[in-house]
């Protein structure tokens, strides 16, 4: 018989800051003597003194507590480790009394070493990677060609190319092979065509995980103009992009993501500054999209 018990792990999240976890996990243990069974359900880790829990009956306890708890990076996740494990003075006496073994289990008594090793879904950006859009020359000479400049608002940068760039900003989040999560970008686009209308894009989203980019557009003047609308798709993200990531140094990038008009944004576009004309299409190339981001 082993002296080891491996449970796959099934949610939970760690702070690789400050080294805190809660680990849940999928399966169970079950503690036999005889015909009677004790299982200990719903167990999870939590990285302090008292690392493990579980649900024994009805409702849930501390199974132990450890003497000491060490935290170590492994890449993008890591792992804790719990020595010193002494089992509780509730769990000792339920597993003796449901399972009738007299006082053979002792409140106290040393029942080994736990280890949690995480890989997380998503990890949590650093607030120093961009976000960059290098314009489709054909999409830069429709708004050109209507007379439209297009204008960052800090900290967004519009640079040669031309270039539209983003920072990746607080609260933002991305697997590690960049297939969901949610990067928040910092600042915003505006779209000018004087004497006529405005369109504002705020509050940038990249979502991966739904392929687009999302948006709040408003556009002015408020009649005639739609105004402000709730975020929602601005571009699509065609399959074909390129993705790279480096657990050594918590990097992932994006390059050579295609990034095309949505209809509702071809749609304000048209209205805004093609009176209704169906100059912008659904679908049709605006640039190519590259992100550099660094996980906590």
């Amino acid at each position: 018989m082993g002296r080891k018990i491996v449970l796959a792990a099934a949610g939970g999240e760690f702070d690789p800051v400050l080294g805190g976890a809660t680990v849940e996990s999928a399966g169970s243990i079950t503690f036999v003597s005889g015909k009677r069974r004790v299982p200990l359900r719903a167990i999870s880790f939590k990285a302090k003194r008292a690392p493990l829990y579980a649900k024994v009956g009805g409702g849930q306890l501390k199974i132990a507590s450890a003497k000491k708890l060490a935290f170590r990076r492994r890449g993008f996740g890591a792992s804790f480790t719990a020595t010193g494990l002494r089992i509780t003075a509730k769990v000792a006496t339920r597993l003796d009394k449901k399972l009738r073994l007299g006082k053979a289990i002792a409140a106290g008594q040393e029942i080994g070493t736990v280890t949690a090793t995480v890989s997380p879904a998503t990890v949590h950006l650093l607030p120093q990677g961009r976000l960059n859009l290098a314009f489709d020359p054909a999409f830069f000479a429709k708004l050109n060609g209507l007379f439209v400049s297009l204008n960052p608002i800090a900290p967004a940068e519009l640079g040669p190319g031309p270039t539209l760039s983003f920072p990746v900003d607080l609260e933002s989040t991305l697997a590690p092979d960049a297939a969901t999560g949610t990067v928040k970008l910092g600042g915003a686009v505006e779209l000018l065509q004087l004497g006529n209308a405005q369109l504002f894009w705020r509050e940038a989203w990249l979502e991966p995980g739904v392929a687009s980019l999302a948006a709040e557009a408003d556009a002015e003047p408020s009649p005639p103009q739609a105004g402000k609308q709730p975020q929602g798709p601005l571009l699509g993200l065609p399959p074909g992009a390129s993705v790279s990531s480096d657990p050594s140094r918590r990097t992932i990038a994006i390059s050579g993501q295609a990034a095309t008009l949505t209809a509702a944004a071809a749609g304000s576009l048209n209205a805004a500054f093609a009176e209704g004309r169906p100059v912008f299409a659904a679908g049709e190339a605006v640039g190519a999209l590259s992100l550099s981001a660094t996980g906590e």
